[in-house]
């Protein structure tokens, strides 16, 4: 709550408020922050004012928002189970993949064009999806987690929450992913500092840390994460079908030889007399 007031204390910061759908689901006293926060948000809007987009902006959302719902949605039989949904939700039909892709596209343009620019928004729901958002801040700020690997990509600048009571050295070593972070109290101390990064390039002084840390915590950017992963699965399926040759090369050179000392051992039972020879023999 102390870092919110004081973004909305600064007339230049546009904030978008994203908070996680299951806030307050553990904790109830998260629940009431997040109420707080939402009824902070909305009060400081009232203090704020500009030209508002007009009825076609709100009229294209809506268009764009029947597309891609029309090609998102799946019908299925009133009996369909689980299974059945999911065998049909997983086929797509011809290059439907990028019929969404640009579907999605299309509504998340008009989604930030139907918004004033200079209104704060609580955003809520699966759409905008967290990484279009991504696109429209000029900064992250965040609580451990995966989210900042995410915006890593951007290599734009990103703030972390202490809530931890740890000092900054200890939570930088506990936490990879804040290395390259300026770290925020509880009581919003580094604000201002990280607000004048972000305005001045020359005040922002972890700009070859992020950029150090995404490759170390992402890899490269080129070729592509996918590609890379698909050549790492590629070499997976070699080795193994190369260790599969080699166990079968193996089993056909000692299978005979397996043979034959078993056969050498049923020979000296008969030869000895053994009262359970016979019935050795005849397993």
């Amino acid at each position: 709550e102390n870092i919110v007031r004081e973004l909305l204390a600064d007339p230049k910061v546009r904030l978008l408020y994203k908070p996680h759908p299951m806030t307050g689901s553990v904790d109830p006293r998260a629940g009431r922050a997040n109420d707080r926060i939402k009824a902070m948000i909305a009060e400081a809007n009232t203090k704020r004012g500009g030209d508002r987009p007009g009825a076609e902006a709100a009229a294209e959302l809506a268009r764009c928002a029947d597309e891609l719902n029309r090609l998102t949605s799946t019908s299925f039989r009133p009996s369909a189970d689980e299974t059945e949904r999911m065998k049909l939700q997983g086929a797509p039909d011809g290059d439907r993949a990028a019929a969404v892709a640009a579907a999605t596209a299309a509504w998340e343009s008009a989604y930030w064009a139907s918004l004033p620019v200079w209104e704060h928004q609580i955003i809520t729901g699966p759409r905008p999806a967290i990484f279009t958002c991504f696109n429209q801040a000029d900064v992250l700020i965040s609580d451990v987690s995966s989210v900042v690997s995410d915006y890593l990509t951007s290599e734009k600048p990103y703030a972390v929450a202490n809530t931890s009571g740890m000092t900054e050295e200890e939570f930088r070593a506990g936490f990879p992913t804040v290395r390259a972070a300026t770290i925020l109290t509880p009581e919003a101390a580094g604000v201002t500092g990280l607000l004048a990064a972000v305005r001045d390039p020359e005040k922002d002084t972890l700009a070859g840390a992020r950029a150090e840390l995404k490759v170390h915590l992402l890899g490269p950017s080129d070729p592509p994460s996918l590609v890379r992963f698909d050549q790492a699965t590629q070499d997976l399926c070699r080795k193994a079908d190369e260790r599969r040759a080699r166990m079968a090369t193996r089993l056909t050179d000692e299978i005979p030889s397996q043979r034959e000392a078993r056969d050498a051992a049923e020979e000296m039972e008969l030869e000895s007399g053994s009262p359970e020879t016979e019935e050795t023999a005849t397993v």
